[in-house]
Protein backbone atom coordinates (compact mmCIF):
# COMPACT_ATOMS: atom_id res chain seq x y z
CA UNK A 1 0.00 0.00 0.00
CA UNK A 2 1.58 3.29 -1.15
CA UNK A 3 1.11 6.10 1.78
CA UNK A 4 -0.81 9.03 0.29
CA UNK A 5 -1.38 7.22 -3.38
CA UNK A 6 -4.44 10.03 -3.82
CA UNK A 7 -2.76 12.53 -3.21
CA UNK A 8 0.10 11.65 -5.47
CA UNK A 9 -2.11 10.78 -8.02
CA UNK A 10 -3.70 14.11 -7.86
CA UNK A 11 -0.28 16.04 -7.75
CA UNK A 12 0.83 14.11 -11.28
CA UNK A 13 -3.14 14.96 -13.00
CA UNK A 14 -2.29 18.94 -12.37
CA UNK A 15 1.59 18.38 -13.93
CA UNK A 16 -0.48 16.69 -16.80
CA UNK A 17 -2.67 19.39 -16.97
CA UNK A 18 -0.42 22.27 -16.33
CA UNK A 19 1.82 20.89 -18.88
CA UNK A 20 -0.73 20.55 -21.48
CA UNK A 21 -1.59 24.44 -20.54
CA UNK A 22 1.83 25.40 -21.23
CA UNK A 23 1.91 23.21 -24.79
CA UNK A 24 -0.63 25.66 -25.48
CA UNK A 25 0.51 28.97 -23.98
CA UNK A 26 3.91 28.39 -26.35
CA UNK A 27 1.95 27.47 -29.37
CA UNK A 28 0.16 31.09 -28.98
CA UNK A 29 3.24 32.95 -27.67
CA UNK A 30 5.22 31.73 -31.13
CA UNK A 31 5.66 35.34 -33.05
CA UNK A 32 3.49 36.92 -30.53
CA UNK A 33 5.72 37.29 -27.60
CA UNK A 34 8.46 40.61 -27.03
CA UNK A 35 12.25 39.86 -27.91
CA UNK A 36 12.53 41.27 -24.31
CA UNK A 37 11.01 38.61 -22.74
CA UNK A 38 12.48 36.18 -24.82
CA UNK A 39 16.68 37.42 -23.74
CA UNK A 40 15.25 37.92 -20.52
CA UNK A 41 16.08 34.00 -19.49
CA UNK A 42 12.65 33.93 -17.93
CA UNK A 43 11.15 31.43 -20.42
CA UNK A 44 14.26 29.35 -20.43
CA UNK A 45 17.84 29.23 -19.49
CA UNK A 46 20.91 28.00 -21.09
CA UNK A 47 20.33 25.36 -18.11
CA UNK A 48 16.39 24.29 -18.23
CA UNK A 49 16.52 21.43 -20.52
CA UNK A 50 19.87 19.74 -18.61
CA UNK A 51 18.10 20.50 -15.72
CA UNK A 52 15.14 18.36 -16.72
CA UNK A 53 17.00 16.13 -17.93
CA UNK A 54 19.26 15.31 -15.09
CA UNK A 55 15.74 15.49 -12.58
CA UNK A 56 14.11 13.34 -14.91
CA UNK A 57 17.31 10.59 -14.53
CA UNK A 58 17.14 10.89 -10.93
CA UNK A 59 13.54 11.09 -9.82
CA UNK A 60 11.75 9.33 -12.85
CA UNK A 61 9.22 11.56 -13.01
CA UNK A 62 8.71 12.70 -16.90
CA UNK A 63 9.19 15.74 -18.70
CA UNK A 64 8.16 16.77 -21.71
CA UNK A 65 11.86 17.64 -23.33
CA UNK A 66 10.19 18.12 -26.33
CA UNK A 67 8.26 21.04 -25.20
CA UNK A 68 11.38 22.43 -23.54
CA UNK A 69 13.23 22.61 -27.26
CA UNK A 70 10.27 24.29 -28.96
CA UNK A 71 10.50 27.32 -26.48
CA UNK A 72 14.34 27.39 -26.78
CA UNK A 73 13.06 27.68 -30.69
CA UNK A 74 10.03 31.13 -29.93
CA UNK A 75 10.37 34.18 -32.28
CA UNK A 76 9.53 37.18 -31.32
CA UNK A 77 6.74 39.38 -32.68
CA UNK A 78 3.92 42.03 -31.94
CA UNK A 79 0.88 40.48 -30.66
CA UNK A 80 -1.45 39.73 -33.15
CA UNK A 81 -4.75 41.53 -32.27
CA UNK A 82 -7.11 38.51 -33.49
CA UNK A 83 -6.23 36.56 -31.34
CA UNK A 84 -7.54 38.47 -28.39
CA UNK A 85 -10.56 36.22 -28.10
CA UNK A 86 -8.54 32.95 -28.07
CA UNK A 87 -6.21 34.38 -25.52
CA UNK A 88 -9.54 35.58 -23.27
CA UNK A 89 -10.76 32.21 -23.38
CA UNK A 90 -7.37 30.65 -22.77
CA UNK A 91 -6.85 33.07 -19.30
CA UNK A 92 -9.74 31.67 -18.10
CA UNK A 93 -8.88 27.86 -18.31
CA UNK A 94 -5.43 28.76 -16.52
CA UNK A 95 -7.30 30.39 -13.57
CA UNK A 96 -9.71 27.68 -13.29
CA UNK A 97 -6.59 25.58 -13.50
CA UNK A 98 -4.94 27.60 -10.92
CA UNK A 99 -7.45 28.02 -8.50
CA UNK A 100 -7.48 24.32 -8.48
CA UNK A 101 -4.14 24.04 -7.66
CA UNK A 102 -4.23 26.24 -5.01
CA UNK A 103 -7.21 24.10 -3.42
CA UNK A 104 -5.03 20.94 -3.70
CA UNK A 105 -1.70 22.66 -2.19
CA UNK A 106 -3.83 24.66 0.79
CA UNK A 107 -4.94 20.55 1.66
CA UNK A 108 -1.71 19.43 2.08
CA UNK A 109 -0.37 22.61 3.97
CA UNK A 110 -3.26 21.91 6.35
CA UNK A 111 -2.21 18.21 6.23
CA UNK A 112 1.54 18.93 7.20
CA UNK A 113 0.88 21.11 9.79
CA UNK A 114 -2.20 19.15 11.71
CA UNK A 115 0.38 16.16 11.70
CA UNK A 116 -1.10 13.89 9.22
CA UNK A 117 0.94 13.79 6.05
CA UNK A 118 4.66 13.62 6.03
CA UNK A 119 7.13 15.27 3.23
CA UNK A 120 10.29 16.74 2.63
CA UNK A 121 8.74 19.88 1.64
CA UNK A 122 8.88 22.88 3.98
CA UNK A 123 5.92 24.51 5.11
CA UNK A 124 6.84 27.60 4.02
CA UNK A 125 8.21 26.15 0.50
CA UNK A 126 4.42 25.26 0.14
CA UNK A 127 3.00 28.59 1.49
CA UNK A 128 5.33 30.12 -0.73
CA UNK A 129 4.74 27.81 -4.18
CA UNK A 130 0.72 28.74 -3.03
CA UNK A 131 1.68 32.50 -3.02
CA UNK A 132 3.00 32.29 -6.18
CA UNK A 133 -0.27 30.69 -7.83
CA UNK A 134 -2.34 33.44 -6.39
CA UNK A 135 -0.35 36.17 -7.64
CA UNK A 136 -0.65 34.73 -11.06
CA UNK A 137 -4.60 34.73 -10.27
CA UNK A 138 -4.62 38.12 -9.31
CA UNK A 139 -2.39 38.95 -12.57
CA UNK A 140 -4.83 37.36 -15.25
CA UNK A 141 -7.88 38.03 -13.84
CA UNK A 142 -6.66 41.73 -13.93
CA UNK A 143 -6.08 41.19 -17.56
CA UNK A 144 -9.24 39.76 -18.13
CA UNK A 145 -11.02 42.92 -16.96
CA UNK A 146 -8.49 44.62 -19.16
CA UNK A 147 -7.56 46.24 -15.91
CA UNK A 148 -5.32 50.16 -17.00
CA UNK A 149 -2.08 50.06 -14.58
CA UNK A 150 0.46 52.80 -13.12
CA UNK A 151 3.31 51.25 -14.21
CA UNK A 152 4.91 53.13 -11.60
CA UNK A 153 2.68 52.02 -8.78
CA UNK A 154 2.80 48.60 -10.21
CA UNK A 155 6.66 48.46 -9.55
CA UNK A 156 6.83 48.92 -6.22
CA UNK A 157 3.58 46.03 -5.67
CA UNK A 158 5.92 43.36 -7.92
CA UNK A 159 8.72 44.39 -6.11
CA UNK A 160 7.08 43.95 -3.13
CA UNK A 161 5.85 40.64 -3.79
CA UNK A 162 9.64 39.55 -5.48
CA UNK A 163 11.57 40.79 -2.55
CA UNK A 164 9.83 38.33 -0.05
CA UNK A 165 10.16 35.43 -2.87
CA UNK A 166 14.06 36.32 -3.39
CA UNK A 167 14.50 36.18 0.08
CA UNK A 168 12.57 32.52 1.03
CA UNK A 169 14.80 31.05 -2.03
CA UNK A 170 17.37 32.01 -0.48
CA UNK A 171 16.66 30.50 2.92
CA UNK A 172 15.49 27.89 0.88
CA UNK A 173 18.82 26.89 -0.53
CA UNK A 174 20.58 27.31 2.89
CA UNK A 175 18.49 24.82 4.74
CA UNK A 176 18.79 22.76 1.25
CA UNK A 177 22.69 22.53 1.47
CA UNK A 178 24.40 20.09 3.03
CA UNK A 179 25.72 21.48 6.23
CA UNK A 180 29.33 20.97 5.81
CA UNK A 181 28.81 23.64 2.83
CA UNK A 182 29.38 26.47 5.04
CA UNK A 183 30.61 29.34 2.53
CA UNK A 184 27.41 28.46 0.33
CA UNK A 185 24.88 28.86 3.22
CA UNK A 186 26.16 32.10 4.82
CA UNK A 187 26.12 33.57 1.12
CA UNK A 188 22.77 32.58 0.92
CA UNK A 189 21.56 33.88 4.48
CA UNK A 190 23.16 37.63 3.27
CA UNK A 191 20.93 37.09 0.54
CA UNK A 192 18.03 36.49 2.37
CA UNK A 193 18.82 39.32 5.07
CA UNK A 194 19.52 41.86 1.78
CA UNK A 195 15.79 41.19 0.33
CA UNK A 196 14.17 40.87 3.64
CA UNK A 197 14.86 44.93 4.32
CA UNK A 198 14.79 46.11 0.99
CA UNK A 199 11.17 44.31 1.23
CA UNK A 200 10.18 45.82 4.96
CA UNK A 201 11.62 49.59 2.83
CA UNK A 202 9.34 48.75 0.17
CA UNK A 203 6.38 48.15 1.98
CA UNK A 204 6.91 51.45 4.49
CA UNK A 205 7.21 53.10 1.42
CA UNK A 206 3.86 51.87 0.18
CA UNK A 207 2.37 52.91 3.40
CA UNK A 208 3.57 56.28 3.71
CA UNK A 209 2.18 56.96 0.31
CA UNK A 210 3.99 56.79 -3.28
CA UNK A 211 7.16 58.92 -3.69
CA UNK A 212 8.60 58.59 -7.06
CA UNK A 213 12.61 59.36 -6.15
CA UNK A 214 12.51 56.86 -3.05
CA UNK A 215 11.10 54.10 -5.52
CA UNK A 216 13.72 55.64 -7.86
CA UNK A 217 17.10 54.83 -4.72
CA UNK A 218 15.14 51.10 -4.18
CA UNK A 219 14.96 50.06 -7.93
CA UNK A 220 18.36 50.79 -8.10
CA UNK A 221 19.30 49.11 -5.27
CA UNK A 222 17.00 46.37 -6.19
CA UNK A 223 18.66 45.59 -9.12
CA UNK A 224 21.85 45.45 -8.39
CA UNK A 225 20.57 42.56 -5.34
CA UNK A 226 18.84 40.35 -8.05
CA UNK A 227 21.61 40.74 -10.14
CA UNK A 228 23.41 39.47 -7.61
CA UNK A 229 21.56 36.72 -6.78
CA UNK A 230 20.84 35.79 -10.29
CA UNK A 231 24.63 35.12 -10.51
CA UNK A 232 24.63 33.18 -7.43
CA UNK A 233 21.99 30.96 -8.75
CA UNK A 234 23.07 30.96 -11.93
CA UNK A 235 26.59 29.42 -10.67
CA UNK A 236 24.65 26.92 -8.07
CA UNK A 237 22.74 25.51 -10.56
CA UNK A 238 25.80 24.89 -12.70
CA UNK A 239 27.46 23.20 -9.78
CA UNK A 240 24.78 21.38 -8.64
CA UNK A 241 24.35 19.75 -12.65
CA UNK A 242 28.37 18.96 -12.21
CA UNK A 243 27.65 17.18 -9.06
CA UNK A 244 30.22 19.87 -7.52
CA UNK A 245 27.91 21.06 -4.44
CA UNK A 246 26.51 18.71 -1.22
CA UNK A 247 22.81 19.39 -1.08
CA UNK A 248 19.86 17.88 -1.52
CA UNK A 249 18.49 20.33 -4.13
CA UNK A 250 17.73 18.57 -7.32
CA UNK A 251 18.65 20.44 -10.82
CA UNK A 252 15.26 21.67 -12.04
CA UNK A 253 14.50 23.38 -8.46
CA UNK A 254 17.90 25.87 -9.10
CA UNK A 255 16.79 26.21 -12.93
CA UNK A 256 13.34 27.56 -11.57
CA UNK A 257 14.57 29.90 -9.32
CA UNK A 258 17.32 31.42 -11.86
CA UNK A 259 14.42 31.91 -14.06
CA UNK A 260 12.48 33.33 -11.03
CA UNK A 261 15.36 35.80 -10.63
CA UNK A 262 15.40 36.41 -14.25
CA UNK A 263 12.00 37.11 -14.50
CA UNK A 264 12.09 39.90 -11.47
CA UNK A 265 15.24 41.62 -12.80
CA UNK A 266 13.06 41.88 -16.53
CA UNK A 267 10.51 43.54 -14.46
CA UNK A 268 12.87 45.74 -12.95
CA UNK A 269 14.86 46.86 -15.87
CA UNK A 270 11.96 46.62 -18.58
CA UNK A 271 12.67 50.37 -20.56
CA UNK A 272 8.83 50.87 -19.50
CA UNK A 273 9.71 50.62 -16.25
CA UNK A 274 12.72 52.97 -16.06
CA UNK A 275 11.15 55.56 -18.31
CA UNK A 276 8.39 55.36 -15.84
CA UNK A 277 10.45 55.87 -12.69
CA UNK A 278 12.13 58.49 -14.57
CA UNK A 279 10.78 60.22 -17.56
CA UNK A 280 13.98 62.49 -17.83
CA UNK A 281 15.52 59.27 -19.56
Amino acid sequence: LVKNARLANEADAFRVRFNRLLATAVELANGNVSRIVLDSGEVVTDKTLRAEEKTQQLSGVPFDLALTRREQRLTPGLADPDLENTISAFNEKVIKATQALVEFKTRVLEAMLAGQLFTFNFPLLIEHIRREANFFIQHLERLQRREAMNLAEEVLQEKIFWDRIMAEHALFIAHLLDPTETSLIDTADEFAEIFERLDERAIRLERHGFDRKQLQVLVREETKATESIRDFKATATELILANEIRSIIIPLLGDHVLREADHFLRILTHPETLEQLDPTL
